[in-house]
């Protein structure tokens, strides 16, 4: 990533954009949620002057400087007390704001019993509340942050752990007596813990930032974007000042001098949902030893250039840039897509990988949009502004790690191309089928295409077994080398199973779910088949395609007959449909077992074409047209007839394809009334 990152960071400084850069220990808080509120706690002169809720959008412009052992001015502390007893538990989950009174008050005082601040707990509280502003005084000696003076001045009345306590209690049962806010003051006073756990492990957490009504009189709160933005810069140029008095001792990876130094990398919080660490090689992979460079050595990079890169990093998983430089492809998975020189316009980069989320968007329609946009600000002398393009993906795999999956540089010539292949795939490589023309995927959705697992009946077996990544289809996209085989053996696997379901289905009812995923299979086929140089032209006039249509007519054929002679009652496997899979399998010996069986249909469908019947659904010319039909297939089927033991999988792909596929349109004129009648139904039908 961090490879790809600076060559955005030179992008961003030459756009002349002020991307934001966090001190690498200025860290967001926690997300707020309904059951993990951040309490905003008012203190002066040693006391808590008031307790209230920080505002989830004001959340997430906050931070704390630290680590996770402590941190300041927000902190995690833990709630007051520990209740284990399930008959109080469900007392105090009975308590309503209008049944708060002087009895109920003191019912809850009863159990206040197991204080919940430990040895083990006021261990942290004293890196919170003493180290780590101890930290901030020295770093910030030579540029102090008067409104963090302030605070630091006022939360140093309460390094003993035990006043903030007192404190906080006091102001909880003022505002249970007060029925203010009630839900978060039993949220400071108690945790619900489990009593087979030990008590200094099974504390809870309490998200707290600490302010002051001296900032607030002099117009800052320390829960404010602003003071956030202020405390961070005084923080980036007190430590800058400090390099400035090293000597440089070596260089880094992109040749930029500095001091040695052992220090994590800096991490960001991404709107994507999770947050990176950019971090070099960790000292515990031990494969490293055999070049005698460990961490940071094994990939040196420099005080500012990891600055310029948390800050590119930053600026490019905004909010503000979602669905335009990323976009969610998984859980945990985030798409980023950038150009080498920043637009002065809003264009996104991401358009054409992934549908939007609203509306019907088209694969075509977002391909010519996006080039529009590109073009719009070329450079005099350019096709567009973005001669190279960067993608790259990453997955946080646990708590610790994120991988980047897949890196790729590309350009508009090359994205243009691609999609224009990518189109012809999925469409103009296809013919016409009777449930509607398949649409264009976009790449985001061939894993999920590929992922599918069927049932013979057409339900779904699962959908959490997805072995195929969410990039495949990034790959297959934009890597001409891209192996297509494996995917085109997991459609036609996907084709054996739906195959004779489909068939029935084919007459059962056109509107059922299915076709809608089934349509997704045969764009993809068609795009892996053109992808292999089979082109609709040859392959509609080959051996397999021509072998499916017959399987269709026979099941025409078939349920044409159950109409008429059967009274309606059609079978669950049909005369062509029953031998689809084995057709696959073994073409020649299941060409003359289809033979022997429709033999009977044959015979019957030659003496009722003559019947005249025009009832609807059993019409006799349409035995007449079937007939047709089939010799006509079965002709053309003799031209090119191997002797083929077992067809491959492409050769499989079309045999699904042609037993989906409408019929051809008739040749010839119309010369009787029957003639006319077949053919106002073939074109009916063909629509």
């Amino acid at each position: 990533m961090i490879n790809e990152l600076y060559g955005l960071s030179q992008a961003i400084e030459q756009a002349g954009i002020e991307a934001k850069s966090w001190h690498r220990k200025y860290k967001p808080i926690p997300n707020i949620r309904p059951n993990a509120p951040c309490i905003h706690i008012m203190i002066q002169d040693g006391q808590v002057t008031g307790i209230s809720e920080v505002p989830k959008a004001l959340g997430e412009q906050l931070r704390k400087y630290g680590s996770n052992q402590g941190s300041f001015p927000a902190m995690n502390l833990v709630p007051l007390y520990r209740i284990t007893d399930d008959a109080v538990k469900k007392k105090l989950s009975g308590i309503c704001p209008e049944n708060l009174d002087a009895a109920a008050i003191e019912t809850i005082k009863s159990w206040c019993t197991n204080n919940n601040w430990g040895k083990k707990f006021q261990n942290k509280y004293k890196i919170s509340m003493q180290n780590t502003p101890n930290e901030l005084r020295k770093l910030l000696s030579d540029s102090e942050y008067e409104p963090l003076t302030i605070l630091m001045e006022e939360s140093d009345k309460f390094l003993d752990p035990l006043h903030l306590h007192q404190e906080l209690e006091r102001n909880a049962f003022r505002m249970l007596n007060e029925k203010e806010n009630v839900p978060l003051a039993f949220a400071v006073l108690f945790h619900l813990g489990k009593e087979d756990k030990k008590a200094e492990d099974d504390t809870g957490s309490l998200s707290v930032i600490l302010d002051s009504d001296r900032l607030m009189e002099s117009g800052i709160s320390a829960a404010s974007e602003k003071f956030t933005r202020e405390l961070n810069a005084a923080l980036l140029d007190a430590e800058d000042s400090q390099m400035k008095e090293q000597d440089s001792d070596m260089t880094d990876a992109f040749g930029i001098p500095f001091k040695t130094l052992e220090e994590p990398m800096p991490e960001v919080k991404l709107a994507g949902g999770f947050d990176v660490k950019l971090r070099t090689m960790f000292k515990e992979q031990k494969c490293q030893t055999r070049y005698g460079r460990i961490e940071n050595a094994s990939y040196p990079i420099s005080p500012k250039l990891r600055k310029d890169l948390h800050a590119a990093l930053t600026w490019l998983g905004d909010v503000e840039r979602k669905d335009v430089t990323w976009i969610n492809t998984d859980k945990n998975e985030i798409l980023f897509a950038y150009p080498s020189v920043l637009p002065e316009t809003k264009v996104s980069f991401t358009r054409i990988f992934k549908r939007p989320a609203q509306g019907d968007a088209v694969f075509e329609a977002q391909t010519k949009l996006f080039m529009k946009e590109l073009k719009q600000g070329g450079v005099q002398g350019a096709d567009s502004f973005a001669n190279r393009i960067q993608l790259f993906f990453i997955r946080k795999i646990d708590k610790a790690r994120t991988k980047v999956l897949y890196t790729r540089q590309t350009d508009p010539v090359e994205l243009e191309k691609s999609s224009r292949d990518w189109t012809a795939g999925c469409t103009d490589n296809l013919p016409r089928f009777p449930f509607g023309q398949p649409r264009v995927p976009f790449p985001l959705e061939v894993a999920d295409i590929l992922n599918k697992t069927w049932k013979g009946n057409g339900e779904l077996a699962t959908d959490k077994f997805k072995p195929v990544p969410k990039y495949h289809g990034m790959e297959l996209m934009l890597e001409q080398t891209a192996p297509l085989q494996k995917d085109i053996h997991s459609l036609v696997c996907m084709a054996e199973i739906l195959g004779a379901y489909l068939g029935r289905l084919n007459f059962a009812g056109r509107e059922n779910a299915i076709w809608f995923n089934v349509k997704d299979m045969l764009a993809l086929m068609g795009l892996l088949l053109y992808r292999l140089g089979i082109r609709k032209e040859k392959y509609m006039e080959d051996y397999p395609y021509l072998y499916g249509q017959l399987l269709k007519v026979s099941d025409e054929l078939h349920v044409l007959y159950c109409r008429v002679m059967r009274k309606g009652e059609v079978p669950m496997q049909l005369a062509g449909g029953s031998l689809y899979q084995a057709a696959g399998e073994t073409p020649v010996r299941t060409l003359s077992l289809l033979a022997q069986r429709m033999n009977p249909y044959i015979i019957w469908a030659k003496s009722y074409r003559t019947k005249e019947v025009y009832e609807e659904k059993i019409e006799s010319w349409r035995a007449g047209w079937l007939l047709d039909l089939y010799e006509n297939i079965a002709t053309k089927l003799y031209r090119v007839w191997s002797q083929e033991m077992h067809f491959n999988d492409a050769q499989k792909a079309q045999l699904f394809i042609g037993y989906l596929a409408a019929f051809p349109k008739k040749d010839g004129g119309i010369v009787t009334k029957t003639n006319e009648a077949m053919k106002k139904e073939e074109e009916k039908i063909n629509e």
